[in-house]
């Protein structure tokens, strides 16, 4: 089976003020050549560009938060799914001999499951099963697969409206097709200390979307926690 990176990027649909969102994929591909020096990488955008660090360009239509309308046409049966903004630090091609197992693999996010009233399929979902951060997926071609994807595109086009970002119907898709996935460790996807942050912080600010127990410790899990104190036990426990 074939085994490929891919990118999704445009600097014409949106996004943050001021990045060079293909320069970003550039940069992170080159990085991955630095680990898998005969990867086979592709860009998706909409205008043309030329670097020898892709070994393909498909220029596509795209818009603000196209990501899902791009993997199924990923030219690669077992792919793994970059976001712009990454380094790969690591040879990560142990995720390809996971997709002989698994459908998907991919970490999860620290939004875990906001609080969305009006999305009725997104709330039914355990708070356990959080949302996947889709910057690094892993995936390959499958029956399972294209029945996600398709879920994908049905639930964000039908809530875009209520929110304009891809991990909630993402979250809605991965539970109701029963696809066959696995949850990485978090060193596959080492996400900034501000994006924690911004999360307990918008909880503290009682923004509606958090209640307040989101990212709250579920277990603690190691010895002497009789005689620690709240506080203690957070000092002690590992940073997630």
């Amino acid at each position: 089976m074939s085994c490929g990176y891919i990118y999704v990027a445009s600097n014409s649909v949106g996004g943050v003020k001021g990045t060079d969102y293909v320069k970003e994929a550039t940069f992170s591909a080159e990085s991955v050549r630095k680990v898998d020096p005969e990867a086979q990488i592709c860009l998706f955008t909409d205008k043309p560009y030329d670097n020898p660090v892709f070994n393909e360009v498909k220029i596509v239509e795209m818009s603000l938060r196209c990501k899902q309308a791009c993997l199924e046409q990923s030219p690669y049966d077992k792919t793994i799914l970059l976001d712009t903004d990454t380094y790969v630090n690591h040879d990560i091609r142990d995720l390809f001999d996971m997709l002989d197992k698994y459908e998907l693999v991919g970490c999860p996010d620290y939004s875990r499951k906001r609080i969305f009233p009006k999305i009725t399929e997104y709330m039914n979902i355990p708070y356990g099963f959080s949302e996947l951060n889709t910057g690094v997926v892993g995936f390959k071609k499958s029956v399972g697969f294209k029945r996600f994807i398709d879920l994908w595109n049905v639930y964000y086009k039908k809530y875009k409206e209520i929110t304009p970002w891809d991990q909630p119907s993402c979250r809605i898709a991965l539970w109701e097709s029963n696809i066959n996935m696995y949850m990485l460790p978090i060193e596959y996807n080492r996400r900034a200390l501000a994006t924690k942050e911004k999360c307990i912080n918008l909880r503290i600010k009682k923004d509606p979307r958090f209640d307040e127990h989101h990212l709250k410790t579920r277990v603690f899990h190691f010895h002497g926690l009789a005689d620690m104190n709240d506080k203690e036990k957070e000092k002690k426990a590992q940073q997630f």
